[in-house]
């Protein structure tokens, strides 16, 4: 749960935020590609520190944190996998080359998208070419991450003031538990589908007129600051020898 509330977009006023949404999707794009590129432990935490320190820029490290700790059991997963087969000294390092990894993609990409409204997106979209019905699509499952989180911890709520216990008993228990969860769940989801078709015919989506926008997208010279410290840092990791 505290995974997909860290992809909530919360607006703050930070240098961060004050880039174009494309150059933010740009830098998580080149951190996550570095982490997945790289099989070394300290280009990894090299990464990872890159990362964090854009949280801290953004004003976003408490929520980032909390998005890593409910990703917590995942990541001991990982580590804990990679480890059993090769249980030596580089087995370890290469179980924490993937943990940091994942770390890495959930924390770049949590950033982007806590800091960036479905609305910025499906604009950066269309103003890359993007058909609008496919930055539509993309807009509406980013939009649902945590209100999709929200709807569950309702109806966990509700349950649980029913007197189900949803994470107690055995693993067979609690998986046959939450079936309770998912049906409500379903009924849920396929309302709320409903409810936005009728929204969008009701504001003549799909016409033949092209649409206006009360904001757009220009590249300051912060966004080129930017991507430039991008390209360089990714040039000087290479030039090192990190990738």
């Amino acid at each position: 749960m505290e995974a997909l509330r860290a992809f909530k977009t919360i607006k703050k006023d930070s240098p961060y935020d004050r880039l174009d949404p494309r150059t933010r999707f740009f830098l998580s794009t080149v951190l996550a590609l570095l982490a997945i590129y790289s099989s070394r432990l300290d280009t990894q935490l090299i990464v990872l520190t890159c990362v964090l320190s854009l949280s801290f820029m953004a004003k976003r490290v408490r929520v980032i944190l909390r998005g890593l700790y409910g990703s917590l059991f995942l990541l001991v997963l990982i580590f804990t996998l990679n480890f059993v087969f090769t249980p030596n000294l580089q087995g370890a390092i290469y179980a924490l080359v993937m943990t940091l990894r994942f770390a890495t993609l959930i924390t770049s990409f949590a950033l982007f998208f806590n800091s960036t409204s479905p609305e910025e997106i499906g604009i950066a979209l269309e103003g890359v070419g993007v058909p609008r019905d496919f930055s539509l699509l993309i807009n509406m499952s980013f939009r649902f991450v945590p209100t999709l989180a929200n709807d569950i911890q309702i109806v966990s709520d509700a349950l649980r003031s029913r007197g189900l216990e949803l994470e107690k008993g055995r693993l067979y228990n609690r998986i046959k538990n939450y079936v309770y969860l998912l049906v409500p769940l379903i009924i849920f989801e396929v309302r709320r589908s409903m409810m936005i078709a009728e929204a969008l015919e009701a504001r003549g989506y799909g016409l033949d007129v092209k649409p206006t926008r009360l904001v757009s997208l220009k590249f300051t010279w912060k966004d080129y600051l930017a991507i430039g410290l991008a390209l360089l840092g990714t040039f000087l990791l290479y030039s090192f020898g990190f990738l």
